[in-house]
């Protein structure tokens, strides 16, 4: 029997689209509630190759709305792309996953991705977002949950369709309010995934068909769903201007907590990956290795440090203890190099 005869026969698919989504790569931003949603979908359906790219670790408070994570999960405190892969290979061991436990910087995209899935929780990330899928030609779905309201719009930010700059002109003032949480009601998640990987199966399958000049929006405590057309800004300065750099949007002066977590970022000049994971080592800090990152623990904390100078520090109670444990670390083991 064919895995995916159900979708197969549905007419808008049929054996062609399937294997359209066989062919695809498909970056999924973000490992929450709408990611991991969206990424269950997508494996289910049978989409071809998947990166997964989200620097947390699973916690208990997100069982109420992260549909891939355990209560195991989140009492081993695992990187969400690493738990997600391991229940994602569990449901469609075909699908490739490629596992970025990073925050989202413009050089992670592959040079083979098809589409981009804005699964994200913050608006500045989203701004990076934005950024990258303009200089990389890219189009991407962006989708967002907050209380009973959610959000879903294709954008192919090409100078000829509006980018997320246009639908929200005032992006930068919600960046500034990105950790202000009104939280998700849980039902909300799955309609507003399930829209979000609909129109990801039509972008891949039928791109012509996409409306990218069109936003959707829902209520799921009414219920209530509508849709409206998004004006190209004239005076974007994303979509219709030579734009400065994206990192511009998401500075990282010093330690700077991600958005609802205990998870804290810090970047670092340049780092020696090998010469820094000799010197944990002789201080008896055992390091782990991957291809583009160190992890290991400092001070009861889990520590992952990347090639880009990018740091992530771990489940800290707060910042002011976040910034010590950093410090700490820079001053012993960074600056003795």
């Amino acid at each position: 029997m064919n895995r995916y005869d159900r979708q197969e026969r549905v007419s808008q698919i049929g054996p062609a689209g399937q294997a359209k989504l066989a062919a695809a790569h498909v970056v999924v931003v973000g490992l929450g509630a709408l990611g991991s949603y969206a990424a269950s979908q997508l494996v289910r359906a049978g989409v071809g190759e998947l990166t997964l790219i989200d620097p947390d670790q699973v916690s208990e408070t997100n069982l109420q709305r992260q549909a891939l994570y355990t209560t195991a999960d989140a009492q081993a405190a695992t990187l969400k792309v690493t738990a997600a892969a391991q229940h994602l290979q569990a449901i469609n061991p075909l699908v490739r996953l490629h596992l970025l436990p990073a925050s989202f910087e413009a050089n992670l995209l592959p040079a083979d991705c098809d589409l981009i899935l804005d699964c994200l929780d913050n608006y500045a990330t989203r701004a990076l977002v934005n950024h990258a899928a303009r200089a990389a030609h890219l189009p991407y779905l962006f989708a967002s949950c907050a209380g009973t309201f959610g959000t879903v719009m294709p954008i192919r930010p090409d100078g000829h369709h509006p980018c997320l700059n246009c639908l929200y002109p005032n992006l930068p003032e919600l960046t500034q309010t990105d950790c202000d949480l009104i939280g998700v009601m849980t039902p909300l998640v799955p309609l507003v995934a399930g829209l979000q990987v609909s129109l990801a199966f039509k972008l891949l399958i039928a791109p012509e068909q996409v409306d990218f000049d069109r936003v959707w929006t829902l209520d799921a405590w009414e219920p209530a769903f509508q849709s409206f057309k998004v004006p190209i800004n004239p005076g974007c300065p994303v979509c219709q201007q030579v734009s400065s750099s994206p990192e511009v949007l998401n500075p990282i002066p010093q330690v700077t907590a991600l958005c609802g977590s205990q998870t804290y970022r810090y970047r670092l000049a340049n780092p020696d990956l090998n010469e820094l994971a000799s010197r944990l080592t002789a201080a008896a800090h055992p390091v782990e290795h991957s291809p583009i990152f160190i992890r290991f623990s400092w001070q009861g904390h889990q520590v992952s440090l990347f090639k880009n100078g990018q740091l992530l520090l771990y489940g800290a109670e707060n910042l002011q203890t976040a910034t010590a444990l950093i410090d700490q670390f820079v001053t012993m083991i960074i600056s003795t190099q």
